[in-house]
Formats: C-alpha cells, sequence, structure tokens
C-alpha cells in the first residue's frame, strides 16, 4: 500500500519545473509518479503553474451517494480565489491563488529523502527522523509528528515567513492545492460562510454556522448537514471547512435516504479503515502517543479515526445543526473551555486566539495536544486545544518574532526571542527554495 501510494510530485530546477502530457490526468499530486523524464527539466510540453496556479482541477462525481472520497488528490475545486498572507515555499506573500484549485482531502502520501531540503528549511536538522514512506496521515498530525520529532515549534511564522506542511491559506506546491483551512477565500464576518468550492455535487463553504453568533455547524462524517446557505434559503446538504480532520471532507454524502452520514458508513466506503485488523499505527507527537489508522477519513466525536470505541457525532442525534463555539473549546459534546498563558525566561509566550477573544473555539481531536493545565475531566470525548512552551532556540542574535501556530485549531503563540543562526538559516533557506533544485512529495 505504501508504495502504491507514494506520489512524487514535482522536480524542479530553478523555480520552474516541465510538465508533460498526462500531468493531472494519469500522473501529479495525488495521482500517481511522473514518467520518466517528467519533471526533470527535459522531455515537457511547457512549463508547470505559477506559484498559486492549477495544473485543471478535476471534481469527482458521486452519482449514487454516499461515495468514498479519493484518499490523495482532487476531491473538489476551489470556486473562488484568495491572496496568500505569508511567504511558504513557492508563494510570497500577495500571491494569487487561483481560482479552480486543486481540494485534496486530508491525508500526506509521506515524507521520504526527497524532501530533505523542504524539511531542512522546516528547521529540522536531521530530515530522515520524519521519513514516513507509507503516509496517510492526516495533516495536522504529519506537522505534530515533524514538530516532536525534530524538537521545532511547527507550525511557525517566522517575520512574514510561514513555515509548515501546509501554508497559512491550507495549501502548498506549485500546483496548489488545499488540504484545509481557506482561510483566504472567505471572510470571517457575518453570518454563514460563504461557498469556497464545490465538492461532487455540493458545495463547500467556510467554517462558521453564523460568524457573528459565533456558531459552528454539527457536521456528518462526511464533512456536512443539511442547512440554509447563503446561496439557497431553502435546507440543502453542504460541507463546511473544519478545523479538526478531515479538514475537508471524509466522503460524498448524503446517505442513501438524502440525510446525514454516520462514522460506521463513512467507514464501510473505504477498504484502508481496519484494514490492519483494528490495531493501528502508534504514532508519537509531544504530548503522547496516538494510535491512528492510515489513510481512514472517517473521524468520530473525539478525534479518533479508529474502528474501535467510536464515538458518534453529535450532528446524527441533535435537532440543531450548529453548536456555540463560545460555550466549548474541546468537542461538540463539551462545555470545557481551555486557554494557556506562558511565561518563560528569557522568552515570553502569550497564547491567543484567532478570534481575539483569548479562547479557543475549534473542535477536537483526540489527536490534538492538551494545555498542560487543562484538566482531562469530562471531555472524554474531546481532546484538548492547544499547549505553548516558551522558545527554545533563544540564544544570541538580533531580536524577532516568531509565531507559534497551532495547527488544528484557531490558537496562535507569539513568541518574542532572541534569534539563532538556525533562525538566520531559516529565513535563507526559504529565499534560496526559489532558486534552487525543489523536491516535494506532497499529496
Amino acid at each position: 500500500m505504501a508504495l502504491a501510494k507514494v506520489i512524487v510530485s514535482v522536480t524542479a530546477l530553478g523555480c520552474f519545473g516541465q510538465d508533460c502530457s498526462g500531468k493531472g490526468v494519469t500522473w501529479g499530486p495525488g495521482i500517481g509518479p511522473p514518467p520518466a523524464g517528467c519533471g526533470s527539466g527535459t522531455g515537457g510540453t511547457g512549463p508547470s503553474p505559477p506559484p498559486g496556479g492549477t495544473a485543471g482541477c478535476t471534481n469527482p462525481s458521486c452519482s449514487s451517494p454516499p461515495c468514498a472520497a479519493p484518499l490523495l488528490g482532487d476531491v473538489g475545486c476551489t470556486s473562488v480565489a484568495g491572496t496568500e498572507t505569508y511567504n511558504h515555499e513557492m508563494l510570497s506573500s500577495g500571491d494569487t491563488i487561483s481560482s479552480g484549485a486543486h481540494i485534496f482531502g486530508p491525508f500526506e502520501a509521506g515524507f521520504s529523502s526527497q524532501q530533505d531540503n523542504i524539511i531542512s528549511t522546516w528547521g529540522c536538522s536531521t530530515p530522515s527522523v520524519v521519513y514516513d514512506t507509507e503516509g496517510g496521515t492526516d495533516v495536522g498530525i504529519a506537522e505534530k509528528r515533524v514538530a516532536h520529532l525534530c524538537n521545532i515549534e511547527f507550525p511557525r511564522i517566522v517575520g512574514n515567513t510561514y513555515y509548515g506542511v501546509v501554508g497559512p491559506c491550507g495549501g502548498h506546491t506549485n500546483d496548489y492545492h488545499f488540504h484545509r483551512g481557506f482561510g483566504c477565500l472567505y471572510a470571517e464576518s457575518g453570518g454563514h460562510s460563504t461557498k469556497v468550492g464545490d465538492v461532487a455535487s455540493h458545495g463547500i463553504y467556510g467554517k462558521w454556522e453564523d460568524y457573528d453568533l459565533k456558531r459552528l455547524p454539527l457536521l456528518d462524517a462526511c464533512g456536512a448537514h443539511i442547512g440554509p446557505t447563503p446561496d439557497s434559503a431553502t435546507p440543502v446538504y453542504h460541507y463546511h471547512v473544519q478545523d479538526q480532520a478531515p479538514f475537508t471532507v471524509g466522503c460524498h454524502g448524503p446517505s442513501q435516504s438524502a440525510g446525514l452520514v454516520s462514522v460506521a458508513v463513512c467507514r464501510s466506503l473505504y477498504s484502508d479503515c481496519d484494514n490492519d485488523g483494528g490495531s493501528g499505527t502508534t504514532l508519537t507527537t509531544k504530548t503522547g502517543n496516538v494510535q491512528y489508522d492510515r489513510y481512514c477519513p472517517c473521524f468520530d466525536a473525539t478525534g479518533s479515526n479508529m474502528g474501535t470505541n467510536v464515538q458518534e457525532l453529535p450532528a446524527l442525534s441533535s435537532s440543531e445543526i450548529y453548536y456555540s463555539a463560545d460555550s466549548t473549546a474541546n468537542s461538540q459534546t463539551s462545555g470545557t473551555t481551555a486557554t494557556t498563558t506562558t511565561t518563560t525566561t528569557p522568552s515570553t509566550t502569550t497564547t491567543t486566539s484567532a478570534d481575539g477573544s483569548g479562547t479557543s473555539t475549534a473542535q477536537s481531536s483526540a489527536s490534538t495536544a492538551s494545555t498542560d493545565s487543562a484538566s482531562a475531566t469530562a471531555a472524554a470525548t474531546a481532546s484538548a486545544t492547544a499547549s505553548t512552551t516558551g522558545a527554545t532556540d533563544a540564544t544570541t542574535g538580533s531580536m524577532e518574532s516568531t509565531t507559534s501556530v497551532m495547527a488544528d485549531s484557531p490558537v496562535i503563540t507569539t513568541v518574542t526571542s532572541e534569534a539563532t543562526s538556525k533562525g538566520f538559516a531559516l529565513h535563507l533557506g526559504s529565499i534560496l527554495m526559489a532558486f534552487c533544485s525543489l523536491s516535494l512529495l506532497y499529496a
């Protein structure tokens, strides 16, 4: 399974590599490795798309839902353009992310020596420690593992550069594709979030059911529910972007009865769910071990994608289509809120939420890091929101501002610390990336 899912997506000489006939159809990101010579600067038929561009998104069809969504590759396509807010990989702040960009599911295809350059740029001194050629972990878990294995804050912002598996808008690579976020495609204001794309026959909208009233949607295992949208006063089945895996979609709904899709039904659509007999894979992060079912995009109310002790999503039993973001930080079913502010010497760390309220409003994942001060109380169906520590690289040099972004939550940690030679290398690396050979293995 590992070899079948490992994809060599781009190999560039200079800023732009070569395209070959069939890219995006028979090979390419999320589809398969290129034929010999493709992407190596020889034998191509033209340049790759400019940063933020797309080589042609194909929105899949689902004529008899529910259907499995592609584990790697297009699950949908964006319908609006956006503007990148930070430098990330080949994109610069202010670059346009084109409409019609790929929407992928949650999974990365893995990391190998072909990613050594970019892994080093993240600040990982020994890239091999994060190699995972099997892939099939969502980008949130992937970032948590990188943070743990490389002993770095990840993702984070240094100056105007964002370091993460995906960028601040939620996507990456030259042939831009989204895994999560979509924050640059819709405004966090007003009521129901606007539409950002199409997933099979249904629209996908930003994360809010009602931003002004701080209501987040209760969603089924596919990542959708039935309700009104800015485009339809009549309730319709539609998807929402989520802060937790699967981030975009877990499957293509609705159910056979045109209703919501349960976790069990979602799991039944994928042979990869429990294909290991249900034992899963033990993944280690800074906060401990997580049991994880690779390439299974069906997550329950606790944020687990394992097939044991499945906790059904509240949307399947609730008469409401939303929950209050202000009343819960850990899960759709928990009333526990956690916020942490940590001060260290000589560095200071302040945790604030993205909405400025001082508390996190994310739905939880069982794999999310818990705050050091959070109790493991009634959140049996919840995991914690954020954990912050002081800067680990405070030595000597000029002062610079670093922001650590908690990947699965709208919690941002701002760290003011002494810049190190590592920080300088990160800045230099981001500049060199635009001019040197870059190999990516991204789904």
